[in-house]
């Protein structure tokens, strides 16, 4: 930092964290304000790295949606309401120990689904409750050629419909389970990506998989499971894979479009809290230059899901009266 207090490009160290994803960069105190150039080479290094972190930030909300306008316009969540006094702020409020722990990119049951998401740690945990990155063009350059060429041709339908946030049952307590259902899956929507897309700014081949998908087009449910698990293994292959632990004020931004995340439910019954703000993206294109397509756009959800359906604590199924 000069003296006068403006920000330098020269005192800025990127520092590389793992061997295929993820790097730290220190010298900037991010702000809405930030130089064009200190701005352009957060981005550059977003798209080499797949995921950059700064520690010890001090961004209020307000000031973390302004600082995402400077990379794109904000796109909100299509079903849960922003923050109170925000128009695009997404709280993750862990409350029993809870965590997105599945692997998935942010909102890809939309055609269009995000660029990039920029996430700020508002409470930390005294331990536990990192997140973790994997990046997907590495995991398609791994692949077999042979497995290369089938996942290019092979279609996935994604959902946010009986999205699985946890795959741990003990988390799944019946006020988790009607958040699912009432707030999460309000509203229906469902896209038909390629499993493999052409990156639109790097021009790299990325696995467009994870936890969203329902199922792959012309298959049926096994055969899909089996071969979304092998892909997948890739995927989260942990030389593929970079790993966050949190601190207040830390703040991560990722490339969407070539990456899976997940939070790591380890933290028992502490708070953790963060906010993620999400940039519009571009419709993916696949190897042949075909472009996803929405198939369900905001349907209502028939399914509403009260006290009186289960003992969910017991797990026992209470007859309905009709």
């Amino acid at each position: 930092m000069s003296t006068d207090g403006s920000q330098k490009i020269d005192d800025i160290l990127v520092h590389r964290i793992g061997g295929n994803i993820g790097a730290e960069i220190r010298g900037v105190s991010l702000s809405p304000d930030l130089d064009e150039d200190i701005i352009s080479l957060i981005w550059n290094n977003v798209l080499k790295h797949k995921v950059v972190f700064f520690r010890g930030q001090s961004l209020s909300s307000l000031q973390q949606e302004e600082l995402g306008k400077r990379f794109g316009v904000l796109v909100p969540h299509p079903t849960v309401t922003s923050a109170k006094g925000t128009s695009h702020i997404f709280e993750l409020k862990a409350r029993n120990g809870r965590a997105a722990n599945t692997w998935h990119a942010d909102m890809t049951f939309m055609k269009s689904f995000p660029k990039a998401s920029i996430l700020r740690c508002v409470e930390p945990t005294e331990y536990g409750g990192a997140t973790l990155w994997a990046n997907t063009a590495s995991a398609y350059r791994m692949l077999p050629e042979p497995l290369q060429e089938l996942a290019e041709k092979i279609w996935a339908i994604h959902t946010n419909n009986a999205y699985d946030h946890t795959d741990l049952v003990s988390e799944r307590d019946w006020e988790f389970v009607r958040w699912q259902a009432n707030v999460f899956a309000a509203r229906i929507f469902e896209a038909k990506h390629p499993v493999v897309h052409v990156h639109p700014e790097t021009g790299e081949k990325c696995l467009l998989l994870a936890n969203f998908i329902q199922r792959l087009a012309d298959f049926n449910l096994p055969d899909s499971r089996s071969l979304l698990d092998l892909f997948q293994s890739y995927i989260s292959r942990p030389e593929n894979t970079v790993t966050w632990y949190w601190q207040a004020g830390d703040i991560a931004i990722w490339d969407n479009r070539s990456t899976q995340h997940r939070a790591t439910a380890d933290f028992g019954a502490q708070h953790r809290e963060l906010q993620r703000v999400t940039l519009v993206g571009d419709t993916p294109v696949s190897v042949t230059g075909k472009r996803s397509e929405q198939i369900v756009d905001g349907r209502d959800n028939p399914v509403a899901l009260g006290e009186e359906i289960y003992a969910w604590e017991t797990r026992e199924r209470i007859p309905l009266t009709l």
